[in-house]
């Protein structure tokens, strides 16, 4: 049986952390301000900072480095060109992560040279999970791998995406929808339906792991 142990925070580690992440918060609208008044350095942490996290998320959709890399670059690229218009995104995060899912969807669309660009439900998003890093006995891991794989397999890209968003990147509902591009309703309700398959498609004990490994960023 696979145990999985569940972190209660009390009211003053509650706390603690609220204050963290509003630390955070605080620390990237000053570097955004600071990038838009011409400031390289500022620029340059924005671009360490998130680059590696952009990279990562861009594996998702597509296997091609370049592409990606390419994105990346691209992105960054035009927020120094615009930095004199660009607005002041409420989280820094979350508008790098539209901007740069938006520009792999276009130069997808562009290298498939199709006349009309339109995005769609019909696109790739690959989790991968890596089993070999958890404290699973050697004889199961197998056959967990790929029961968690082919339970997340089932499940559409979109579905995948928001799942990968919520646990892996710790997003809310409302910055899903904002990355996304859907409304927050649309948001709950893909990842009920994910849930559901999820739950009933795999044990308790399966479902915890995946959860844990999804939270510990256990991926390929």
């Amino acid at each position: 049986m696979i145990i999985v142990g569940i972190l209660h925070l009390n009211p003053i580690q509650t706390y603690i952390l609220q204050l963290h992440q509003n630390h955070n918060t605080n620390n990237e609208a000053q570097h955004w301000n600071s990038f838009k008044d011409g400031d390289a350095a500022a620029f340059e942490y924005l671009y360490k900072t998130y680059s590696a996290s952009l990279y990562n998320y861009g594996s998702k959709f597509s296997k091609d480095k370049d592409l990606i890399k390419e994105c990346i670059q691209d992105l960054f690229v035009g927020l120094w060109t615009r930095k004199n218009s660009v607005g002041n995104p409420e989280h820094v995060k979350n508008y790098l992560y539209k901007s740069f899912r938006h520009a792999i969807f276009k130069k997808a669309f562009k290298l498939s040279k199709n006349e009309t660009y339109e995005e769609t439900e019909n696109y790739q998003f690959q989790v991968v999970l890596n089993v070999e890093e958890t404290l699973i006995d050697h004889e199961r891991r197998l056959q967990v791998s790929e029961k968690l794989q082919s339970a997340l397999a089932k499940l559409t890209a979109r579905q995948r995406e928001a799942i990968f968003l919520k646990f892996y990147e710790q997003l809310s509902y409302e910055e899903i929808a904002e990355v996304m591009g859907i409304t927050v309703k649309a948001g709950y309700k893909i990842m009920a339906r994910s849930l559901d398959y999820l739950r009933n498609n795999l044990s308790k004990d399966d479902l915890l792991l995946l959860y844990l490994m999804l939270h510990l960023k256990l991926l390929n």
